[in-house]
């Protein structure tokens, strides 16, 4: 699965400020990670939030990957990543342990 697969399928807005980073529309905070795929052959790996009682899941693309904040009402907060942004997050996160500055930025990868 790539993110153009999921581009095409929901309405995404870029996050500002950001260069490949999208966020799903609000109305659909109540679609569950699965359902977003529509695949049950991708793996969802889940790690504790820094928030009690909320759960970061993730998904690795072919070209990035998708990380959703689900929260402890039940509700997500989903968001896309180019590949150079999905290893940022993570490391932000505390998912992943070596720097992004180790990663070239999307723009320089493009040219």
């Amino acid at each position: 699965m790539k993110i153009d697969d999921l581009l095409k399928r929901f309405q995404w807005e870029q996050i500002p400020n950001t260069n490949g980073r999208f966020t799903l529309s609000q109305q659909e905070t109540l679609l569950s990670v699965e359902a977003l795929l529509g695949s049950e052959e991708v793996e969802i790996k889940q790690y504790p939030s820094a928030h009690p009682q909320e759960m970061i899941h993730v998904v690795e693309l072919e070209d990035g990957g998708l990380i959703c904040y689900e929260r402890k009402d039940a509700s997500f907060l989903h968001t896309l990543n180019s590949q150079n942004m999905f290893k940022r997050k993570q490391w932000e996160l505390g998912i992943i342990s070596f720097s992004p500055r180790q990663v070239p930025d999307d723009s320089q990868q493009d040219s």
